[in-house]
């Protein structure tokens, strides 16, 4: 693990564990509880912990070095749930900034998605979109064990039809998927029964606005490292890029006063 300390110096640490020689066999089988785990840092007392500059609060977060799979396609790395958003809306921007288009584009890292959208409610009241698109990750099933996820690896971006905070924006997702369609980006559709993404709370933001969500297959989210594949993550940006580029005014009128 790292710690980030506040001067922004990285201390590196493992999560420590009592070796299972020592417990019993009924300890062996429970769950570690949260409260238990510890990171060692490598000092021997708390006076080498406070003056390698670590104190309560600091951030910590998984210690994994990006690069290309076997497959170079394949992409590993720390949070692609969700640096992919973060990755796709900065590549949207860069593919815009020489571009004349009609429509003032927010791309956000918001913050707290996992425990509530909570950055997400903070920025939809201040930005007042007109229409939300929420870019996050969605399952992949072609690892074992996975055979009731449908969406695969490298198969294409992601619609998600709905999920535990929202019902996608029908006439908004019809836009996207003839626009996929004439661009010949193929697409994947998902229902989510639980999890959500900021759509959840961004849609409802003043007036409301709508909304969908739209990401690519990830493996092994919420654990220290996930996999994407680079088709995927391409078309996606490719997608939303000409998206932001056509949806004008009229787009907005057909989607708002949609039959």
């Amino acid at each position: 693990m790292t710690i980030t300390t506040g001067s922004g110096k990285r201390v590196h640490g493992i999560i420590g564990s009592t070796p299972p020689h020592v417990l019993t066999e009924e300890t062996r089988k429970k769950v570690v509880k949260l409260e238990d785990l510890y990171i060692d840092i490598g000092v021997d007392n708390k006076e080498e912990a406070e003056a390698s500059g670590v104190k309560p609060g600091d951030m910590i977060t998984p210690y994994l070095e990006f690069r290309e799979l076997e497959n170079s396609k394949y992409l590993l790395a720390k949070a692609w749930d969700d640096r992919f958003g973060c990755a796709l809306a900065a590549d949207v921007l860069n593919n815009l900034k020489d571009e004349a288009h009609p429509n003032e584009y927010f791309g956000v890292a918001t913050v707290q998605e996992e425990v509530g959208c909570r950055g997400a409610a903070t920025v939809a009241n201040m930005i007042n979109p007109d229409i939300v698109i929420a870019a996050d990750v969605v399952l992949d099933g072609k690892i074992p064990g996975a055979d009731k996820i449908k969406c695969k690896m490298g198969e294409g971006p992601v619609i998600m039809l709905m999920d535990a905070g929202t019902i996608g924006h029908k006439a908004l997702r019809e836009y996207v998927v003839a626009l996929a369609k004439e661009l010949e980006i193929p697409l994947q559709f998902d229902v989510m029964m639980g999890g959500a993404t900021d759509a959840a709370t961004m849609h409802r933001a003043h007036d409301g606005a709508p909304a969908m969500s739209f990401g690519i297959p990830t493996r092994y989210i919420h654990s220290n490292g996930s996999i994407i594949h680079r088709d995927d993550y391409d078309n996606a940006v490719k997608l939303m890029t000409e998206f932001v580029k056509r949806f004008d005014g009229e787009a907005l009128k057909s989607v708002v006063y949609a039959d």
